[in-house]
């Protein structure tokens, strides 16, 4: 695969193949992931043919064949018929919008309440009959903490769950946990507000999926300063800015999960929680922070807590790491002034 990526490569630095140019400085044509590739380009008869021939010197040199019959081909904003001449010239099959890839569903909209209907069902069938009637309360909260805890995490961790969707799966955690069966009106000898709450306040320690979601959400935007470098946050600054319009007005029409979990970022601090005061990168030897616009300091950054001073710097990209270097010359400079030219009184 590693092969595969670097002839591909200097096809595309040969411009045998044009990929999808989202800025100056960003262009993608292939993403890997262990044994699966997805090529990215512009459809046209070029790109087409490249793909075919590069597949084909790959299979010649390496003796290894992609498998086109488990391979298909997406299109945007392209015309069914000049599909299915490609699929058929690729030998592969077409890919339709909704798909699952490497777990997460792509192309639907996960707002709505049943696009989870399936996380639900996965839920549900977990929580067996027998298991409910033969396992104690600590092995149904054991269960419930490794098992049911652990299996909308994945889906949970891109997409803001609608809370109807929460209701229904903490209704089922709590019946699995008293014991009860659906529609049942036994008595509860434990509050399901008790279960969630923490161990050093006298609860159990059972994760609040409400603040589980919100949590996992809000780990996106701590990533998207500590790996600047890193292609997701690339592309999430080539589309939305270079601030990824974190801490701004985003309109209602505009949607996806970035957007979303920018907004619930605005919707915390309106509550009367500032998720950014408890945001603080660590430096290191301060060459990936930026002096005026990261937050490595106590408070907010230096840039509106000095935005004169930020208007006269020259060089507003400057990094930590630097602006310290050049801090200790000049005052190695002035000390060495006025000790070898004391001025007199």
């Amino acid at each position: 695969m590693e092969s595969l990526h670097l002839s591909f490569q200097r096809v595309v630095d040969a411009s045998m193949y044009t990929g999808i140019k989202l800025c100056s400085s960003l262009n993608l044509s292939h993403l890997f992931y262990a044994d699966d590739v997805m090529f990215v380009g512009q459809w046209c008869d070029s790109n087409i043919n490249t793909l075919v021939h590069a597949l084909e010197c790959f299979h010649r040199a390496s003796g290894l064949k992609i498998n086109m019959s488990k391979s298909k081909i997406m299109r945007i904003h392209v015309e069914d018929v000049k599909v299915k001449q490609v699929a058929s010239k690729l030998g592969c099959l077409i890919l339709n919008t909704l798909f699952s890839y490497l777990g997460t569903k792509v192309g639907g909209s996960m707002s709505r309440v049943h696009a989870w209907d399936e996380v639900v069902e996965k839920v549900t069938s977990r929580l067996s009959r027998w298991k409910m009637k033969t396992l104690s309360i600590g092995g149904r909260l054991t269960l419930l903490k490794s098992v049911l805890g652990s299996m909308p995490i994945f889906h949970m961790s891109i997409f803001k769950v609608p809370s109807s969707v929460l209701q229904r799966l903490e209704s089922i955690r709590s019946r699995f946990f008293k014991g009860h069966d659906l529609g049942s009106n036994k008595a509860s000898w434990v509050k399901w507000s008790n279960v969630l709450t923490s161990k050093e306040k006298g609860g159990l320690g059972v994760s609040s999926l409400y603040a589980l979601n919100r949590g996992l959400l809000f780990k996106w935007v701590w990533k998207f300063y500590a790996q600047k470098t890193s292609l997701w946050a690339r592309v999430i600054k080539a589309i939305h800015g270079v601030d990824g319009k974190v801490g701004k007005a985003i309109n209602s029409g505009a949607s996806s999960c970035w957007t979303s979990i920018v907004r619930e970022v605005e919707v915390l601090k309106q509550q009367g929680v500032n998720f950014f005061e408890y945001l603080q990168l660590n430096m290191g030897n301060g060459e990936s922070t930026t002096f005026w616009e990261d937050r490595w300091l106590e408070g907010s950054v230096l840039k509106d807590i000095f935005p004169r001073l930020y208007v006269l710097e020259t060089n507003k990209k400057v990094s930590v790491g630097d602006k310290f270097i050049i801090s200790f010359i000049v005052s190695n400079v002035l000390f060495n002034f006025f000790v070898l030219s004391p001025i007199s009184p």
